[in-house]
């Protein structure tokens, strides 16, 4: 060893006993990870986001446009949302096999069908069905993505990547409803052929994507016996009982702050998107140095805070500490929970993996929004986030029991 690498190592290393227990760096952050392989999947990441959130905003007024109800201008985001949650593990486990870069690239070109279908289409039951079909074939995309950009982050800074990753979808969903909404005003064909076009660009993307070398070697043939992996969706479940908070956050933070007089009716998400940016950025390598239970659990605390701030949030401040304490929960609970169920499930299966944690985030999503809407039409919205907030405290003692009982499912058959 040369004295230019002893006195790297000398500066660099740092005894155990200096730190405390709990914080103890778990691994260093040395590798490389933007690397242009990052790079390519975060820009596919992007496109696909920022085509899908032109869509959902606008396919309510095209409902609205066909003689349909308000009500059922809502059916479509909640056909959609099923979809994609009840058909994610079975798209994964198809792109584990087939290949995930080859389903990415039939997905995007189905896109365009589905485009041109939106523009043509004038039938309120025709449209959900294809919205159905749509959303199942989005799951697809999302884990197959997922999967293959977790094959290009080191081990090393996994949790920090996957929040950076998730950055694509934020980016995205901050600029694309507004883009979708002006080109609305130009037509719904007009926007229908911008969403073909896009997705004519996806296509091409995904195929010039790299593969892994996982990518590379599928295993046989895929069954329904191999499509759920049931150990990851008890954990995901953890996901589940946040993302119904997040779900009538969605749907309802609006309109809780028009009945109580709170300006600007969209400050709760200009809040919250901004704190997920600045704490991912300024926090995401410490999941990975000190371990990722240290960044879930805190994380998953922060939200029912934010929950029962909500309920009772009455003026500016509170409202804005609520999405504040809410963007630090998602902004780290997330990657910290993926990151962790990557380190305890078979990396050749990850796609499987994806498919899982999406079929229980899109549920809890889906359902949230509905209750919550329910139970705020009849109580109050205050009401209906209290329940939110009673749910995600059980967040914490569904991961302590389930990620025990997986880790020790995964050590037997490790040996």
């Amino acid at each position: 060893m040369t004295s230019v690498s002893l006195w790297f190592k000398k500066k660099t290393c740092v005894p155990r006993l200096q730190c405390p227990p709990m914080f103890t760096p778990r691994r260093t952050a040395l590798d490389p990870l933007f690397t242009p392989q990052f790079a390519g999947m975060w820009v596919f990441a992007f496109i696909t986001f920022f085509s899908a959130f032109q869509l959902l905003p606008g396919i309510p007024f095209r409902i609205l446009e066909l003689g349909g109800t308000k009500a059922q201008a809502g059916w479509f985001l909640a056909v959609y949302t099923f979809a994609s949650a009840l058909a994610g593990p079975l798209m994964g486990n198809i792109a584990d096999h087939v290949g995930r870069r080859r389903l990415l690239v039939t997905a995007s070109i189905l896109f365009v069908g589905f485009s041109v279908l939106y523009g043509v289409v004038r039938v309120l039951p025709l449209l959900l069905i294809i919205g159905a079909i749509h959303g199942s074939i989005w799951s697809g995309i999302l884990s197959s993505a997922s999967a293959i950009m977790s094959h290009h982050i080191p081990e090393s800074r996994r949790t920090e990547g996957l929040a950076y990753w998730g950055l694509a979808s934020t980016a995205a969903v901050a600029v694309a409803p507004a883009v979708g909404l002006w080109v609305y005003h130009f037509g719904w064909t007009v926007l229908c052929t911008e969403l073909a076009i896009i997705s004519a660009m996806m296509a091409i993307w995904a195929s010039r994507l790299p593969l892994s070398d996982a990518d590379q070697q599928p295993e046989e043939g895929p069954s329904i016996r191999t499509a759920f992996d049931w150990p990851t969706i008890r954990a995901s479940l953890t996901l589940t009982t946040i993302s119904f908070g997040y779900g009538g956050v969605t749907s309802y933070a609006a309109i809780l702050a028009t009945e109580r007089h709170i300006a600007p009716r969209s400050i709760y998400f200009s809040v919250f998107a901004t704190t997920i940016v600045l704490f991912r950025i300024a926090t995401a390598h410490l999941g990975d140095r000190y371990g990722t239970k240290q960044m879930l659990y805190p994380s998953l605390a922060c939200l029912p805070a934010a929950f029962a701030i909500l309920a009772i949030a009455h003026q500016r401040w509170e409202m804005i500490a609520s999405a504040i304490l809410f963007g630090i929960g998602f902004g780290g609970a997330y990657p910290a929970f993926a990151s962790w169920i990557l380190d305890n499930t078979d990396f050749r299966r990850r796609a499987r993996t994806f498919g899982s944690i999406i079929l229980a985030f899109d549920i809890g999503i889906g359902t949230g929004s509905a209750v919550i809407g329910v139970v705020g039409e009849h109580y109050g919205l205050g009401h209906a986030f209290a329940l939110a907030c009673v749910l995600s405290c059980l967040s914490i003692p569904i991961f302590a029991m389930t990620s025990k009982r997986m880790a020790v499912a995964e050590g037997r058959a490790g040996r």
